[in-house]
């Protein structure tokens, strides 16, 4: 027996409301415009390194200066790295929207796979240099410490990948590069080289957290000066953040509120280093060409009223 197929009723061709459709597209914007931008600034390399700490502040604080007219954001950190790593996860794109401070060389005007903001994060600070050195050669340091030429006869310790070790061997110095940012202190006080210089921002905190170093001092006689622009690097498809600290930091510059940062986290180590009582020599950063703006006119000087020492 043939059973007989039955057939469903053709089904009516779909209505779209076009008023529905155009409320959930709305609703769907709104709601990706609510979630917060995240943003991820470089972690610390180890507990004791608050090298970073004014940095992810000022990134905060341009970013709240933006939220008026950019949206909210929410700030993560990322994995503990040292400088290298950090500006090839930004070359990268690693994490999302990361950013990473780090001083200017002319080889990244050419990158393609990085975008740099076009204002100098610390205010030029960091080109300002004490140095640690041994107990064992402080006084002798300081004696050869009355013209260049003689200081020039002193080793010096630095990052293997940090710009000041290329400075200082363009300045006419032996830098002995050293990848580990803790190796320094110790290796410094065990005169595994004479100098370890530092920018002035940093180095009440450090000298704070490594003074039970057996053989560990400073010196307090010279300081070394020169050009070392720091700004905000991120990868070349975030060009809108990349915008967005720009616009904030100049508006935080403006209204005065960076300078009040930078006084609140630079102070202190900028007396710790009393400059006025130091020979200053000031030497010359063969690394700034491409920078294609006057970075000058944001700069704070500690030196003011302090007679530079001649080159010699």
């Amino acid at each position: 027996m043939r059973h007989e197929i039955q057939r469903r009723p053709p089904r009516p061709p779909l209505r779209f409301d076009r008023r529905l459709l155009a409320a959930l597209l709305a609703f769907a914007a709104v709601s990706a415009a609510a979630q917060p931008l995240v943003v991820t600034y470089r972690g610390p390399e180890n507990p004791n390194d608050r090298r970073v700490d004014y940095d992810n502040e000022a990134l905060r604080l341009a970013l709240e200066h933006t939220r008026a007219t950019d949206g909210d954001f929410r700030l993560v950190p990322s994995p503990a790295m040292n400088r290298k790593r950090a500006f090839e996860a930004a070359r990268n794109d690693v994490y999302p929207n990361f950013v990473v401070v780090t001083s200017f060389e002319s080889r990244f005007a050419e990158d393609r796979d990085i975008r740099w903001v076009r204002f100098p994060v610390d205010l030029g600070i960091t080109g300002y240099r004490i140095c640690f050195v041994s107990s064992a050669i402080k006084a002798e340091v300081a004696r050869a410490a009355k013209n260049l030429a003689t200081l020039k006869h002193y080793t010096h310790g630095q990052g293997a990948d940090w710009t000041d070790t290329t400075i200082l061997r363009q300045n006419g110095f032996v830098v002995s590069p050293v990848s580990d940012y803790e190796s320094l202190f110790r290796m410094v006080a065990a005169r595994r080289f004479d100098l370890f210089c530092r920018g002035v921002n940093e180095f009440a905190e450090e000298y704070r957290s490594h003074r039970d170093l057996p053989g560990l001092s400073y010196d307090e006689s010279f300081a070394l000066v020169y050009p070392l622009p720091r700004f905000y690097f991120t990868h070349s498809g975030n060009r809108a953040l990349a915008d967005r600290i720009e616009r904030g930091l100049k508006l935080a510059w403006r209204d005065g509120s960076l300078v009040a940062l930078w006084h609140a986290k630079y102070g202190e180590s900028i007396a710790f280093a009393k400059l006025s009582s130091r020979r200053v020599f000031r030497l010359e950063n063969p690394l700034l060409q491409g920078l294609d703006f006057d970075f000058s006119k944001y700069l704070q000087d500690p030196l003011k009223n302090v007679a530079p020492a001649q080159k010699k």
